[in-house]
């Protein structure tokens, strides 16, 4: 049969265009979508284990203005009423709640181009000691978002061990990285595994950071690990580490079975043994060439099996139409080819695999 060993690394291009750009614009908004009042809300780090009954109280005028730039929805507005406030009120004790506040607020803006505006009229307003650590993941977030991967890696570089939360940067850089990896240019995929990494040590530890919340850490374990389990076999692949790629895609299998990406990648590494099978089968001689013959179908039902899996769990979600469209035919060739040119029964394979 005619060779065919692009086709699984083609539907990962596909997958990288098509879905991982959606994953960019929606990825880190912030898991709460409210912020606690200035009055209500946790303290930052530095403020935590203090007695609230040591807590100065706040004049009644100065808390209204500090809730009415609160109230605001204009992440740009409420920057600049919070620098007059500061003006008008320099020592309020609400001053240590304004930065993680509204550096949060910038958090759930969707265009980066606007956080990386709202990130730096942050830092002109908030520049004590400890106020950039707030901004700094969403400004790299920001950074990678519109490719400028230098800047994104060379903050990471100064601010994510200060950062209350180096989560949300470092799993968008192991995204940015792999993404450019996708389009030929290398120069970060080190780094960027090096963050995919970290992040997933800090994720699997027991302890939670005391400035991330349950809601925050449980979408960090349930949504985000399998996904930097994914991106780190693609990126195993990209530098030839197939034993790495095939044991991080377990996992990401384990911790997401019904993420149909995962099952395209486990294709793409079936498909490239095939492919070795098919080439070796090719120049053997007498036994050897016949063993070599039932490992090579053996290894195409594997890839049969996983395109079967990604074509299943990827029916009904139209982000993945063209992943479907592009994998349906290698596999209907591929069964045809294992069933004596028939597709009978392929369809009840997809069925089995669907989501109940």
């Amino acid at each position: 049969m005619r060779n065919r060993a692009l086709h699984a690394m083609r539907a990962l291009a596909l997958y990288s265009a098509c879905v991982m750009s959606f994953v960019t614009v929606q990825a880190f908004a912030a898991a709460d979508t409210k912020a606690a009042g200035l009055a209500t809300r946790t303290p930052p780090p530095q403020e935590q284990g203090k007695d609230k009954k040591d807590a100065p109280k706040v004049p009644e005028a100065e808390l209204k203005a500090a809730k009415a730039i609160e109230a605001m929805t204009d992440v740009s507005a409420m920057i600049a009423a919070a620098d007059e406030f500061l003006k008008k009120y320099p020592k309020s004790a609400l001053r240590p709640q304004f930065a993680p506040l509204i550096a949060e607020r910038i958090g759930l803006t969707t265009d980066p181009a606007q956080q990386i505006a709202q990130s730096q009229s942050y830092l002109k307003v908030f520049n004590a000691p400890g106020d950039a650590d707030y901004v700094n993941p969403h400004l790299i977030g920001a950074y990678t978002s519109v490719n400028r991967l230098d800047e994104a890696f060379a903050l990471a570089a100064t601010a994510l061990d200060k950062s209350p939360d180096p989560l949300v940067a470092m799993i968008n850089l192991t995204r940015g990285g792999l993404e450019e990896s996708r389009k030929g240019n290398t120069k970060y995929i080190a780094q960027s595994e090096q963050y995919g990494l970290k992040a997933i040590d800090m994720i699997e530890s027991s302890e939670k950071p005391a400035a991330i919340t349950d809601a925050k850490w449980a979408d960090y374990k349930t949504r985000w690990l399998p996904q930097l389990y994914q991106w780190l076999a693609m990126i195993s692949l990209q530098t030839g580490e197939k034993a790495d790629a095939k044991a991080k895609i377990a996992t990401a299998v384990k911790l997401n079975p019904l993420d149909p990406i995962n099952y395209v990648v486990m294709s793409s590494m079936a498909n490239d043994e095939y492919q070795r099978l098919a080439q070796e089968h090719k120049a053997a001689t007498g036994p050897e060439k016949a063993e070599l013959f039932k490992k090579a179908q053996a290894q195409m039902d594997e890839v049969i099996d996983a395109y079967a899996h990604a074509i299943a769990l990827a029916e009904g979600n139209p982000q993945y139409d063209g992943l479907r469209a592009q994998l349906r035919p290698d596999l209907e060739e591929y069964y045809k080819y294992r069933h004596n040119n028939s597709t009978e029964g392929l369809q009840a394979l997809i069925d089995k695999y669907k989501k109940r």
